[in-house]
């Protein structure tokens, strides 16, 4: 029993003189969701680490916030905003600025004071000091990894039972 990839000629799995046999791409396939959502995760954390550590704490003053209708696939349409912060920065100059997300919970009066984050080298590039802007996409994307092992494990699991259910050639003995 051969499978394999036509155009490339790979084989995944097959039999061999009773013995059954698994490539590293069938395991490589097997695993290739979660261990895709797990790398993701961990770049996104990374990333937002890097940004944390790099980073300068100051208030910002709301000056606008941009709104409009969004429409998702899973809830009906709601308004999402994206405000505006004007800061002061360690030289004592002002700069005005948007985080470049958006949410629905981002409606903030103008006028009102947030603690944000700001790269000194790249001082328009703002941040929210809060779970949401940074940690939730990296958490969002660790969460799914667990559901995507377990068709995962299965699948393992499976292939395991598969390639132990082959025949068992016993080499003859001749006593004569």
């Amino acid at each position: 029993m051969f499978i394999f990839l036509p155009t490339w000629g790979w084989w995944l799995l097959q039999t061999r003189n009773g013995k059954r046999e698994a490539s590293w791409r069938i395991w490589f396939l097997i695993f290739l969701l979660p261990v895709g959502f797990f790398c993701a995760s961990a770049y996104l954390a990374c990333i937002t680490l890097i940004f944390v550590g790099n980073a300068e704490r100051t208030t910002g003053e709301v000056t606008r916030v941009y709104e409009w209708e969004d429409t998702t696939p899973w809830s009906e349409s709601k308004m999402t905003y994206s405000p505006v912060f004007r800061y002061q920065i360690s030289d004592g100059s002002l700069i005005e600025a948007s985080t470049g997300q958006s949410s629905p919970n981002w409606d903030f009066e103008v006028g009102s004071i947030h603690e944000i984050l700001y790269l000194p080298d790249r001082k328009a590039d703002v941040k929210l000091d809060n779970f949401e802007a940074l940690w939730a996409l990296p958490s969002m994307i660790a969460g799914i990894t667990l559901p995507a092992l377990l068709p995962s494990f299965l699948g393992a699991m499976l292939l395991l039972r598969w390639l132990r259910g082959g025949t068992q050639t016993v080499p003859s003995r001749n006593n004569g």
